[in-house]
């Protein structure tokens, strides 16, 4: 009889346990479940984000195309490009916004790798290095470890072609004798986020300088649209006209029409009476039209946010995609 007990108690123990046991397995798997299902709708979640996104892009594409047509010998910020620029649209379950910017109202980084237009028994340079240098000597409070003379040399010398330091910049040897080496590129900026590597240039200091330069992939190009240029980035036309100062490019950028200057020779000589010298040796460098726009993107589905940066490029009637970069920005 006791017997009898002992192997009913030992049953019921085991049953207890197998019980126990499959309502632990049973909540991990609800719980796997769980992750797996909101994982899925995450994903799908994001994709139709993306696919917004992907909308915004064609809708600029479509504006861009369009001011061309309507003005193909003239971009500027009265375009309907420029329009509306950050402004959220509602689509189902989300929302939708972007903005247009104009890639030749900046200074091209890349346009440091062009050919010297001048040079004397001691320096090369071309406008574009001139340009970076005056840039960085005009913006106050700049945070800056290095003169801005090695600053604009070590950005040169990062992108020519060879290994020779150029002046007070940086090559090779300088940066792989950092405590995580690495090499120059001795090639063109593919994102501006490769600025960060270049000796001097701090996030401090890029976040100083960000408002004033940009990168055009795989462009040489230096053509600074005078139609599109904010007038609080009149530092560039300073930077690159002599005898310009900071506060008359602004006056000239304040004051200029609507719908910009119908050519270029009303902004030299709005600059003129302003003070500019020598302005046949940098006329090449200035224009009202532009072809390079650069697209941020940011979308919303339910609760996920997806952002995109496109870079564009507009010629013969086309616009074709150039880069894009998803999230953050460029």
């Amino acid at each position: 009889m006791v017997v009898a007990k002992q192997s009913r108690g030992a049953a019921l123990v085991i049953v207890l346990f197998i019980v126990a046991l499959a309502a632990m397995l049973a909540v991990e798997m609800s719980a796997n479940l769980m992750v797996q299902v909101q994982r899925s709708t995450n994903i799908q979640g994001h994709q139709q984000a993306k696919w917004y996104a992907f909308g915004a892009e064609e809708l600029a594409i479509k504006a861009i195309k369009k001011s061309k047509q309507d003005d193909p010998d003239k971009t500027h910020l009265g375009q309907i490009w420029a329009q509306q620029g950050g402004v959220p649209y509602p689509v189902d379950n989300g929302s939708l916004s972007g903005s247009i910017t104009d890639l030749q109202a900046c200074l091209n980084l890349n346009a440091l790798r062009a050919k010297p237009l001048q040079s004397d028994n001691t320096n090369k340079t071309n406008p574009a290095h001139k340009a970076l240098l005056a840039l960085l000597e005009n913006i106050e409070d700049l945070p800056a470890d290095e003169s801005e003379e090695a600053m604009a040399d070590s950005v040169y010398d990062w992108l020519d072609e060879n290994s020779i330091t150029y002046r007070s910049g940086a090559e090779e040897d300088e940066y792989l004798s950092r405590k995580f080496p690495y090499m120059t590129a001795n090639s063109s900026f593919a994102s501006l986020s490769e600025l960060r590597l270049v000796k001097g240039f701090n996030p401090l200091v890029m976040e100083k300088i960000l408002p004033y330069v940009c990168v055009i992939p795989g462009s040489e190009l230096l053509a600074i649209n005078v139609n599109t240029l904010n007038p609080e980035h009149g530092i560039i036309l300073s930077s690159l006209i002599d005898g310009l100062s900071v506060s008359a490019a602004q006056s000239v950028l304040s004051s200029r029409p609507d719908k910009g200057f119908d050519n270029i020779e009303e902004f030299f000589e709005q600059v003129n009476q302003q003070g500019a010298q020598n302005i046949k040796s940098v006329e090449d460098l200035f224009t009202i039209n532009s072809e390079y726009f650069k697209l941020q993107t940011q979308a919303k589905f339910v609760e996920l946010r997806f952002s995109m940066t496109t870079l564009l490029h507009a010629n013969n009637g086309k616009v074709t995609i150039l880069a894009r970069k998803f999230g953050g920005v460029q």
